[in-house]
């Protein structure tokens, strides 16, 4: 009896005591002298951020940081769960955060779901130190090797047999249900091939066939990859333990297989480099290896295996998602601005002509081109990836001149509420890239430009990601002409994990067939002569 009251006074201690604690860590925000929603005990912001969802409906979440900004000013303080972030759309201490004081702002922000493998050692994720001793920065090192100008060159040599696939496959649909399609999933498959061609080696050809375990996998993870659809993500939030069961949600399921299946690739890899075997078109994976072999000449510890995986399918899901869904936008905004559309076309045309091969030099040619205003304006408009542009302290400091950040604290420059402000652009709802021509604030240093981050930690993939763009843009422009559906005249938009995708994960529009400058003069020849089609 008396053990048994002695347990249950303990148990009442510990909870007394956690709600003593939570109640010091709900006053962190008044005690920096900002403000912020709501609050709740335990669940912090997140009935405030659910009564918005379940009142405007899911796609108002890109909305909600713009709105708070201007409820309770450029930097305020944000509890979800139990991580405490200021948020500020203030260039300033963007600047000052990412840039001038980066080496007490290095990790990434904390999202318990994505802090276990395969995630939490990979470059989106991991810390200054990783689980194997090896941190970003060196992470970094080994792959940025993969994105020199070098490397991308020989990887946009493998893009051709997919950019053909890709357009065969859109004639032949095109010619079907007046043009309609979900283009989304066709960038989709394409961006699965790009990707499984340049990291893996592989040639899976999913733009023909979806029965293929690398894309439905794939579509299945990002699918399930919100916080309303995983009750395992919901409880990672609130007792970030329950992170440990990622691999029994849907996503996580489905994440294991293609983990799996790069871990054989890798493993099969290192058997045929250990025997000499060295592919003349290196893929992401050799590259990586690679750079492993040159760390142990060095004398460094070479990278785990599990490390080596986590950074393959970083590279693998950010290659695949972030440029399909920036197609897909793209595709979409052009079929609302036909005159863009059509300007657009006209430098893609006088470049390439009707059948010139998208090379790589032409394609990322001077960055004052029209193409590149429209890739540049459709990440501003739509950017894919919304929540990486956060860190965490690791030493506290002062930020704006007054705002102390302890550590463990993060600080979150939302991209939706920066590049939507009339402060940073003018008309920053309306679709023009001539904003863009000749403007230098779309750079990797630009505190008001965002779509792939700032400072030292920008997208170490950006480079590869325009390129990739560019050149499936131009081929399916120079291509077709992309109408409006008229059963998908709006794009509402959702905000999942740290991506921005189109609501049920499709997005229609039309496509018309071009006529090639030969058939056209052909046509023209016909009618100047009088000669009927049939004769002809």
């Amino acid at each position: 009896m008396i053990g048994a009251l002695l347990v249950a006074v303990f148990i009442l201690s510990l909870i007394i005591n956690r709600i003593f604690d939570e109640i010091k860590f709900l006053k962190l925000r008044e005690e920096l002298g900002l403000r912020g929603p709501p609050t709740d005990l335990f669940i912090g912001n997140c009935r405030y951020f659910y009564k918005i969802a379940i009142e405007r409906g899911i796609e108002a979440s890109p909305y909600i940081c713009a709105e708070l900004v201007h409820k309770f000013g450029s930097t305020f303080g944000s509890y979800i769960g139990r991580e405490f972030e200021i948020v500020t759309t203030d260039p300033a201490i963007i600047k000052e955060v990412f840039i001038s004081q980066f080496r007490n702002f290095v990790d990434r922000r904390r999202l318990s779901i994505n802090r276990t493998y395969p995630t939490l050692d990979g470059l989106l994720q991991v810390g200054h130190k990783g689980t194997y001793g090896v941190g970003w920065k060196e992470i970094r090192s080994v792959i940025s090797v993969i994105f020199t100008s070098a490397s991308m060159k020989k990887m946009h040599l493998m893009f051709h047999d997919q950019i053909d696939n890709l357009i065969d496959v859109l004639r032949n649909k095109c010619r079907i249900n007046n043009g309609k399609m979900d283009i989304y999933g066709e960038y989709q498959a394409m961006t699965m091939d790009m990707i499984a061609r340049c990291a893996l080696g592989q040639n899976i050809s999913c733009i023909k066939d979806r029965n293929n375990d690398y894309y439905s996998c794939a579509r299945t993870f990002f699918a399930n990859l919100y916080f309303e659809k995983s009750l395992i993500f919901r409880l990672a939030i609130f007792i970030p333990i329950f992170r440990h069961l990622r691999q029994f949600t849907n996503f996580g399921r489905a994440e294991k297989i293609i983990i799996n299946k790069l871990s054989a690739s890798i493993r099969e890899r290192e058997r045929d480099r250990a025997d000499g075997i060295i592919r003349k078109l290196p893929d992401v994976i050799d590259l990586i290896l690679a750079e492993n072999e040159k760390r142990v000449e060095n004398g460094k510890i070479p990278l785990h295996h599990d490390v080596v995986v986590s950074n393959a399918w970083a590279l693998f899901i950010a290659g695949y998602e972030t440029t399909s869904s920036a197609l897909a936008y793209a595709s979409y905004l052009l079929a609302k601005h036909p005159e863009v559309q059509a300007t657009l076309h006209e430098e893609i045309h006088s470049t390439f002509g009707d059948a010139d091969t998208i090379d790589y030099e032409r394609v990322m040619r001077l960055p004052n081109s029209f193409q590149h205003a429209v890739f540049c304006e459709t990440l501003r408009f739509y950017p894919p990836v919304t929540s990486l542009t956060g860190r965490t302290c690791i030493k506290e400091t002062i930020i704006g001149g007054k705002i102390r950040v302890p550590v463990g604290v993060g600080v979150v420059a939302p991209v939706h509420a920066v590049m939507w402000s009339e402060e940073n652009f003018v008309r920053p709802r309306e679709f023009i890239p001539e904003r863009f021509l000749n403007d230098k604030r779309a750079s990797a240093w630009s505190a008001t430009y965002l779509p792939f981050g700032i400072g030292p930690r920008n997208c170490v993939g950006a480079r590869f990601a325009e390129m990739e763009f560019k050149t499936v843009l131009a081929a399916v422009i120079r291509c077709f002409v992309i109408e409006l559906d008229l059963d998908h005249i709006e794009l509402h938009t959702v905000m999942g994990n740290v991506l921005q995708s189109p609501k049920g994960n499709q997005l229609f529009v039309r496509l018309v067939e071009r006529r090639t400058g030969a058939e056209e003069e052909w046509e023209s020849l016909g009618a100047d002569s009088g000669i009927d089609d049939c004769e002809i």
